[in-house]
């Protein structure tokens, strides 16, 4: 079986890419590893940036729903928190390390899947990529940064539409908003991605990282305060968990109906 995680370094430029397309690299806890080791490789002196992309037709659909479904009816709660405590490290991990980080982003990326883009410092994307946080439509509260990140970058009234009712974005409206930085063909976008990546890598790394530390601390934030934040959504999200809510949307989705939530 292929690793659910591939980690590459070609000329200082670092590339972690899900590997999961026939699922449209859903998240799970078998990442875990991949991304502890892609991120304590990343902060290495020898790489000046890191890119995020998904393998096939996605950036990433979110949580895997069929996994988390069966662990809810399997009653295995930790198995499921492991995977949320995973995104806390991860949020937190792309969110302070002092180099670039960029989301690469092709067809959906929702729910975790699109907080995870939105861990990213900039993010590229095609005009077939189409955003989501479609966390409320299974019942659940966002998690791997979601709500956190989503609050840095648009203004309150935005991030409120947008986590009450799960719309999709698609790509034009999402730049327009302030969460995509470029959106080019696809039969361009390599070459973007190539051009972004030889400038990044030509760049100060110190002034890289002392600037991810002034956006964050223009935003009231430090490493520990956004750990604080990240685990609080985490901790919000464990809690909906538990709730009927969250295996009627989870079984709604896997049935393909309407949900019936309280």
């Amino acid at each position: 079986m292929p690793a659910p995680l591939r980690f590459e370094i070609h000329d200082r430029v670092a590339t972690l890419t899900l590997n999961r397309p026939d699922k449209l690299n859903a998240l799970v806890p078998e990442m875990k590893e991949g991304f502890e080791e892609a991120l304590a490789r990343a902060a290495e002196p020898d790489v000046k940036v890191l890119f995020l992309r998904g393998a096939g037709r996605a950036f990433s659909a979110g949580g895997d729903i069929g996994w988390m479904a069966r662990g809810l009816a399997e009653g295995r709660l930790a198995d499921l928190e492991v995977l949320l405590d995973l995104g806390v490290f991860v949020a937190h991990g792309l969110a302070t390390l002092p180099k670039p980080v960029v989301a690469v982003v092709h067809g959906p990326a929702a729910g975790a899947g699109l907080s995870l883009a939105l861990c990213a410092d900039l993010r590229l994307a095609t005009p077939e990529a189409v955003l989501g946080m479609a966390f409320v439509k299974i019942g659940v509260h966002p998690d791997w940064g979601g709500s956190v990140m989503l609050s840095r970058l648009v203004n309150p009234a935005i991030a409120t539409e947008l986590m009450f009712t799960g719309v999709p974005l698609d790509a034009t409206r999402a730049q327009a908003l302030g969460l995509l930085n470029q959106v080019v063909p696809a039969d361009q976008l390599e070459e973007a991605v190539h051009a972004l990546a030889q400038r990044l890598a030509a760049g100060p790394s110190e002034t890289f990282a002392r600037i991810k530390a002034t956006l964050l601390r223009n935003q009231g934030l430090d490493s520990d305060s956004l750990l604080a934040l990240l685990q609080a959504e985490g901790a919000q999200m464990k809690a909906t968990m538990r709730q009927a809510d969250a295996r009627e949307g989870l079984n709604a989705f896997l049935e393909k109906r309407a949900p019936r939530f309280s």
